[in-house]
């Protein structure tokens, strides 16, 4: 190549992620997929949710006992079966965390390789099989590269809760830094206190109108996702002012 290393430096733009549990009703979770695939979120973490079938082929069955048709909308299953929408599963909402918290952060400070951020590995998570379980050594992996010393500050994933709560940042503000994992709220109840203990912070939707107490879960994913993948496009605007992440969620750890 010609190019100077110089010239071949530039951001990676962030990912967004979506985490679906404690939804209710199937056509919100397939609603979800819908959305998620609309605004290029391609890594979707599934914590329980076992009356949902998510392999396409629809052989796994919900309960691992009893065979199921697939609840995954037609237009994602060969996706699905290619790889190129991913789709983890979890016990509990724990391991789904601490999965997250071991996964590469990119944020709007860092500058990438094009050698890298072209080398087609999707960031060496999940490749291969489109609905499976983090590797064996997942824990392992995710403690190792959690420990840090009084120097060394690594960058991990924000888990952001969308809920109306005191806390929560308005989406507006496009309050990001980095990639970013959304997770939802039960359709009635809301997030539950486990939830949101597991949050690194919190989004909330402004509405202008009396109709409603809040949105239906997969319209408000829908508006959220939309404004990330409004707010990512300018990450790799030249004259796009990065240095300042003040009132932005990015977890430094």
């Amino acid at each position: 190549r010609s190019r100077s290393r110089s010239n071949r430096r530039r951001r990676r733009r962030p990912t967004p992620y979506l985490i679906i549990t404690n939804i209710s009703k199937r056509q919100n979770i397939k609603n979800l997929l819908q959305i998620s695939a609309a605004y290029g979120c391609t890594s979707i973490f599934v914590v329980g949710q076992r009356k949902f079938e998510f392999d396409p082929d629809g052989t796994s069955g919900g309960t691992h006992r009893t065979p199921m048709s697939t609840d995954i909308p037609p237009a994602l299953q060969n996706g699905i079966r290619k790889g190129t929408m991913t789709i983890v599963r979890f016990d509990k909402l724990e391991e789904c965390v601490e999965h997250i918290k071991s996964l590469p952060c990119d944020h709007v400070d860092d500058d990438v390789d094009d050698d890298v951020a072209d080398d087609g590995d999707d960031d060496g998570e999940n490749a291969g099989a489109s609905t499976t379980t983090p590797p064996p050594n997942a824990k392992a992996k995710a403690k190792a590269t959690t420990t840090t010393t009084t120097t060394t500050r690594r960058r991990t994933i924000p888990i952001i809760g969308v809920e109306i709560d005191d806390a929560a940042l308005n989406l507006e503000r496009e309050p990001f830094a980095s990639s970013v994992a959304f997770m939802m709220g039960n359709e009635g109840s809301g997030m539950s206190s486990k939830q949101m203990a597991a949050c690194d912070g919190f989004i909330r939707i402004s509405q202008y109108g009396g109709g409603t107490a809040s949105l239906n879960v997969s319209v408000a994913a829908g508006v959220v996702l939309h404004r990330y993948f409004h707010w990512s496009r300018g990450v790799d605007d030249s004259n796009s002012n990065s240095s300042s992440t003040t009132g932005r969620y990015c977890d430094d750890v």
